[in-house]
């Protein structure tokens, strides 16, 4: 394969991408495929990206604290929900779901929880996991903590499909 800006050969190697283009700073790939050019041209294969957002996601909703404006934000586009529709589904003014994934304003608990439910029966998740994960909902924090960096082994998504992304 050539690199599409100044066609030299690219050589690949296998190693950890930090995969912001999620939409979140804590996101790291371990073993997937990166080349970085001479001229500068990074380029990731990054494979079967839904179910690694999916992964992404199941981790998120599974968090011991309130959900930041990224998270929120990643669930809401993983679901493939426009924030109007989110905020139709939740009962607030769509100017809140904007505030909350800004982080301009904190959401509450019991918004929080709703929205974790919502993502659960979007992604279609077995009962037996809602379950769980709203047995969990008292452990939640009533705060905003730092969220850990969080680093995902290609097995724990990857399948046959491969797309390529330009970092």
């Amino acid at each position: 394969m050539r690199c599409p800006i100044c066609k030299n050969e690219l050589d690949w190697k296998k190693g950890i991408h930090h995969y912001k283009e999620c939409g979140l700073d804590n996101i790291f790939l371990d073993g997937v495929e990166i080349c970085t050019c001479s001229c500068g041209e990074k380029i990731v294969n990054i494979p079967a990206m839904p179910s690694l957002h999916n992964v992404i996601g199941l981790d998120i909703i599974k968090k011991k604290a309130l959900l930041n404006g990224k998270e929120i934000r990643f669930l809401r586009k993983n679901m493939g929900m426009a924030a109007k529709k989110l905020a139709e589904i939740i009962g607030v003014d769509n100017a809140t779901i904007s505030r909350w994934e800004s982080d301009g304003q904190d959401i509450s608990r019991s918004n929080d929880r709703f929205i974790r439910l919502v993502y659960s029966e979007i992604k279609e998740l077995p009962t037996e996991e809602i379950k769980h994960l709203m047995g969990d909902f008292g452990k939640i924090e009533n705060k905003k903590v730092e969220t850990p960096n969080y680093k995902i082994p290609l097995e724990l998504w990857s399948d046959e499909t491969v797309l390529c992304s330009t970092a």
